[in-house]
């Protein structure tokens, strides 16, 4: 199979790619009267997915990198993502704009491929998480309200709902999704997902069905993007992100307090518990 690059450059540009063109040219530019003011923005990256090539210097961003974009970057793939923060403490994403197919052609919105990231209620979320099915018990609603319609993270190869030993023996977890031009079915009897059962190439799932099987009856929860993460992998953000603000001295509660804010707009709802659990193994290093 051919690797496909992706050029990411510094100017306007209008975007029509066919099928046999991989070469993409995106605007980079957020503040165009502040940049000819006052130089180029300067930020610090705190996490890279995929491989994002600095092609000045034909080296990968690394988590720790301070970067100005005055130079053209070579994505591996579309779902090729770094996040980053300014000199505002502002979180933003720097990927290649989605496609779409239109006419048999390629066509790249025309959006810049810095993208701020929007700040998620991390506290509400998170307090709920947990305590929504244990409390109420599994229904698609409560269920809902756990993974939430956006984004849901699970960190480490495997996540178990927490429910009681009732609704594991009463419900079957369904997960339905499209892989190519096929269409997945993960079944899961005890409310266990475990990503290696799983047919995804990558970090996760872009859309995910998420049903219940009562009997012979499915029931509708959510439609949602379903990834990964690596609590290694997490330990790096943390740190890169910690040195980035200048908070590395910063009290615990604080610090527990930032991490989850940051893991809730990048990563979306993540099970508290598993948070939790992997923030307090951080600051135990």
């Amino acid at each position: 199979m051919k690797t496909m690059n992706y050029l990411v450059k510094a100017q306007w540009c209008s975007f029509l790619v066919t099928k046999k063109t991989f070469v993409i040219a995106v605007c980079m530019a957020t503040l165009i009267s502040a940049t000819i003011a006052q130089g180029p923005e300067v930020y610090d990256i705190i996490s890279t997915t995929g491989s994002i090539i600095d092609k000045r210097s034909g080296k990968p961003l690394q988590p720790g990198d301070k970067v100005s974009f005055q130079t053209d970057l070579e994505f591996g793939s579309l779902q090729d993502r770094a996040v980053l923060l300014n000199s505002e403490k502002s979180k933003y994403f720097l990927e290649l704009p989605r496609e779409t197919v239109l006419s048999g052609q390629r066509t790249i919105a025309s959006n810049l491929a810095l993208m701020p990231v929007k700040g998620r209620p991390a506290l509400i979320t998170g307090t709920r998480g947990n305590s929504v099915l244990v409390t109420n018990g599994l229904s698609p609603q409560s269920l809902r309200e756990y993974f939430n319609i956006d984004t849901f993270t699970i960190v480490g190869p495997q996540l178990k709902l927490p429910v009681t030993a009732q609704d594991a023996r009463k419900f079957d977890l369904i997960l339905r999704y499209e892989i190519g031009d096929d269409i997945e079915e993960y079944v899961s009897s005890d409310l266990t997902i475990v990503k290696n059962d799983l047919k995804i190439f990558g970090a996760g799932i872009h859309e995910c069905f998420v049903l219940l099987r009562e009997g012979n009856k499915e029931i509708p929860v959510t439609q949602l993007s379903l990834f990964f993460v690596e609590k290694e992998q997490l330990f790096g953000e943390f740190d890169s992100l910690l040195k980035a603000l200048n908070h590395k001295k910063a009290d615990n509660n604080t610090v527990r307090e930032v991490l989850r804010q940051y893991c809730t707009d990048v990563y979306g709802m993540i099970d508290r518990s598993s948070l939790d659990s992997t923030i307090n193994d951080f600051l135990a290093l």
